[in-house]
């Protein structure tokens, strides 16, 4: 195997695959500013343009397609439009599809390759394992089973069982090529790390055959912490090619594992997401030929992207002189306004390429380094100057202090995005809690002072919203479990018969060290919860105050409407509707304090929360 040769290629022998990981679509830079963008679409539509433009066999895609795990309507509708105008067609595709359908795609509603349906015209097969974004939840839906459903992708890689992986491959054939292409869905970093530690990792072989080897995975590459990461060496040896996901630096050219003797490709994103120095890498997908055991990968530089400078100042490397200047912070503030505009704006200027509807508009992020607090200056001044010639003039702009002995050329150790802190929210068995954020939840409400500071929302169920928020972007996590947690308790009390509020408040008490003591049925029902959510209504949870959650979410505050307790108002108390006893009432005043309980028991002062539009790497 190798990745070029001089030797000559049948051309009909080659397997020409179009290779792009991370497109995010629907990922929104203009929320903030109340606009609308569509730059993931017009990336997206680029990428597929470049498939039909080279006549590829089949596109490859490492998850992340969407950037929600529920991507809006309008979002699935543009996916949807875009696949049907460049994947159908008459233009025959030549793969031979080899496997055991039935197997590969087992947990597809379309059990066959899309290509060989019938009532379908498919001229460029797109294959797709998922990614974090858009992971569905277990037993449930998610955007890429709609999306199979609709024959308009090939979706593999899908595995569910935590104990045990085994992958088949999709073997496909183009005369005397072979290529088996194993493919591993987003699985939480720690436990498939746990797995090929133990060797629970199995990729079968196809027999009779010595096809090219490529893996698809959509995992962290970068350590973060010991086990929050999927380590290069650990993969099959007798792999040719790894395409890996997540990782949104662009290092499309394939790079030689000499352990494992593997090349290893991580495309990238095809658009920006944070506001890290990695992101601002040119942007590319791979043109990838396979011709029996060689290969070639040819990057295609994306011409659509929304130019994005990224740039360190340190101010102790410039000459800056206050001049007339009122104050130093005065002086530096004038410093780098004229540097924004005599230094990187025309670098912006370079980045635009002329491709229709590029978006105009850049990213900019300027970190500044420091070394006398007097050199910080208040922003809102240059974010109003430039607001209408950057997209990002609210976040253009960041400070860092230097650390004495710190390296002034280096900084690229500095969190990038949301996805690089999502370990720090997911914990496994055997880890060290502490060394986590969840574990330092764990840990604060496990001390004696502070263990009666939740009672209605457990230490697992605040935990795994935290994750899911985090790991998927699922901004309802904290809702949702919220409103579960509350009306699995008013149920229990209520079935308690209690009346008195000291009573309620211990049965309250009571329910929350049972759940605790049960960790496995509680981390059961929370996901349960999570997965399958129940919108909570009048029927479900009466309350007669507005509930505040445990959450930071404003719009969860905003949405948790007032309604009518049953022992208060009309038809509580011999009004109309009231057909019960006077013992009856009591009851129903009990409920009413049940309610309250918990509506103060949540309550938290509301705080001001930013829209997680772009993650910058101040964390």
């Amino acid at each position: 195997m190798s990745e070029s040769s001089n030797e000559h290629l049948d051309p009909e022998d080659t397997i020409n695959i179009l290779v792009a990981t991370d497109i995010h679509l629907g990922f929104d830079y203009s929320k903030k500013r109340g606009g609308q963008s569509d730059d993931s679409f017009i990336t997206f539509e680029e990428i597929l343009k470049y498939g039909k433009e080279k006549e590829v066999d089949f596109i490859l895609l490492g998850g992340d397609l969407f950037h929600d795990t529920k991507p809006t309507q309008t979002a699935m509708l543009k996916c949807v439009e875009l696949l049907r105008k460049y994947c159908l067609g008459s233009r025959e595709c030549k793969l031979e599809f080899l496997s055991d359908s039935e197997l590969v795609f087992r947990h597809c509603a379309q059990k066959h390759v899309n290509y060989e349906d019938q009532n379908l015209n498919v001229s460029m097969p797109v294959f797709t394992i998922h990614g974090n974004h858009d992971d569905p939840s277990f037993g449930t839906v998610g955007s890429m089973d709609v999306l199979s459903a609709t024959g308009l992708v090939n979706y593999f890689g899908k595995w569910t069982d935590l104990t045990r992986v085994i992958i088949s491959p999709i073997v496909l054939k183009k005369r005397n090529t072979h290529v088996a292409l194993y493919g591993l869905s987003y699985i939480n970093d720690q436990r498939l790390s746990r797995l090929y530690r133990d060797e629970k990792v199995e990729l079968l072989r196809p027999k009779d055959i010595e096809p090219f080897n490529i893996f698809v995975l959509h995992q962290n590459r970068v350590k973060h912490s010991n086990y929050a990461y999927i380590s290069e060496n650990r993969l099959h040896k007798f792999l040719n090619l790894v395409i890996w996901g997540h990782e949104h630096e662009c290092r499309i050219n394939p790079e030689l594992n000499v352990e494992g003797g593997y090349y290893i490709s991580q495309p990238g994103s095809s658009i920006a997401t944070s506001l890290c120095e990695g992101e601002s890498k040119p942007k590319h997908v791979g043109l990838l030929k396979i011709n029996k055991n060689n290969f070639k990968m040819k990057p295609l530089k994306l011409k659509s992207v929304r130019p994005y400078i990224f740039e360190n100042l340190i101010l102790s490397d410039h000459d800056i002189k206050i001049h007339d200047c009122i104050s130093l912070a005065d002086s530096v503030s004038q410093y780098v306004d004229r540097y924004i505009e005599n230094e990187l704006m025309p670098k912006v200027a370079k980045q635009l390429t002329g491709y229709p509807n590029q978006p105009s508009q850049p990213l900019i992020r300027l970190r500044i380094f420091y070394n006398d607090d007097n050199e910080q200056f208040d922003t809102l001044s240059l974010a109003q100057k430039y607001c209408d010639e950057v997209a990002n003039p609210m976040e253009m702009i960041i400070f860092r202090k230097m650390k004495s002995g710190e390296k002034s050329k280096r900084f690229n150790d500095e969190i990038d995005d949301l996805d690089d802190i999502t370990e720090l929210f997911q914990a496994d068995i055997g880890q060290d809690w502490i060394s986590t954020v969840p574990g330092g939840i764990k840990k604060y409400f496990d001390m004696e002072e502070n263990k009666d500071k939740l009672t209605v929302l457990t230490v697992t169920a605040l935990n795994e919203a935290l994750n899911r928020y985090v790991d998927r972007g699922d901004i309802e996590a904290f809702r949702n479990i919220v409103s579960d947690q509350m009306k699995r308790t008013i149920e229990y009390v209520k079935a308690q018969n209690s009346e008195k509020p000291e009573d309620i408040r211990n049965e309250i008490i009571n329910f929350r060290n049972k759940r605790v003591s049960e960790e496995q049925e509680e981390q059961s029902n929370v996901l349960r919860a999570l997965n399958n959510p129940v919108q909570t209504n009048a029927k479900n949870v009466k309350q007669s105050h507005n509930v505040v959650s445990d959450s930071d979410d404003d719009d969860l505050n905003s949405r948790s409407s007032t309604t009518k307790t049953r022992g208060r108002g009309r038809g509580s108390r011999g009004g109309r509707g009231s057909r019960g006893s006077r013992g009856g009432a009591k009851a129903n005043e009990g409920n009413s304090s049940i309610t309250r309980m918990l509506s103060s028991r949540s309550a938290q002062p509301k705080r001001t929360t930013c829209d997680p539009i772009i993650i910058d790497d101040s964390d």
